[in-house]
């Protein structure tokens, strides 16, 4: 019955670390507007994603420049407008610019409950040359947000933010759970392995499904151009950096069962002397 005991309460550490180390890492990579802004840097450099996402800015940027003034004055706006959106990935604020706008969408999809890219500080950066190659004012600046999708992901999001806050009290929990469990085993070096052994394999499962995640995304993928392109780029970038996060956690999950082992050796060791 103790054995029993002890084998459910080390499953149930090992299934509350992982739940933890998860919750952690959506809570820094995901929740947190600074570091969802630091996981999706790299689609400043996607090239299929800029160029869907130029298309969206130089059509908002050519109507923004050009309100107010004479219709003549549009066709010759739309050919500077292209111009600079081009090359706006050489202009020096284009990553300032391309953070900021990170940043914006991580909040507006968290405050509007539905994916929601803000184009605002790339629009600012595209209008401040256009007025300047035309010799008008900045326009102001202000939120530009482009709908990825007309789904409502608000509950999913509170859910999510709920399970990041949590992620202490699941530690917490399995400290306890492990320390019951080894104080209730027979042979706490045999239960220690063990419990090495299954946040191992726990583990790797979490490391081959994080690897399969852009596939099944890939499925999914939504009708809107720039949503598309966005999610099949971002995709790849978040399974890297959970597989990476969770390569420390594999590398303690494996030195728990090593210690585990060798204080088994050693304890048999003590008896066969004896």
């Amino acid at each position: 019955m103790r054995s029993f005991g002890s084998a459910i309460l080390v499953l149930a550490a090992v299934l509350l670390a992982w739940t933890a180390a998860c919750g952690a890492w959506v809570a820094q990579n995901v929740v947190s507007p600074a570091g969802f802004a630091s996981l999706a840097q790299p689609l400043g450099e996607n090239q299929a994603f800029q160029a869907e996402l130029s298309t969206a800015i130089a059509q908002q940027a050519a109507a923004s420049a050009a309100d107010g003034l004479p219709e003549g004055i549009t066709e010759f706006i739309e050919p500077v407008v292209q111009n600079i959106v081009a090359g706006i990935q050489q202009d020096p604020g284009y990553p300032e610019a391309w953070t900021a706008t990170l940043e914006q969408s991580h909040a507006a999809t968290f405050e509007s409950g539905s994916p929601t890219l803000d184009i605002g500080p790339l629009l600012n950066l595209v209008l401040a040359g256009v007025a300047g190659e035309i010799g008008t004012d900045v326009p102001d600046s202000a939120p530009r947000p482009i709908a990825l999708s007309n789904t409502d992901v608000s509950g999913g999001l509170e859910r999510l933010t709920g399970f990041a806050d949590g992620w202490p009290m699941f530690a917490a929990a399995a400290v306890l759970a492990l320390l019951l469990g080894l104080l209730l085993a027979r042979r706490r070096s045999t239960t220690l392995a063990l419990a090495g052994a299954g946040a191992l394999a726990a583990g790797v499962i979490l490391w081959l499904l994080a690897g399969a995640a852009p596939a099944v995304t890939d499925r999914y993928s939504p009708s809107n151009p720039v949503a598309s392109t966005f999610l099949s780029g971002l995709a790849p970038e978040v399974s890297a950096a959970f597989q990476g996060w969770l390569i420390p956690l594999l590398l303690g999950a494996a030195f728990i069962l090593v210690l585990g082992l060798v204080l088994r050796l050693a304890a048999g060791a003590r008896r066969r002397v004896r």
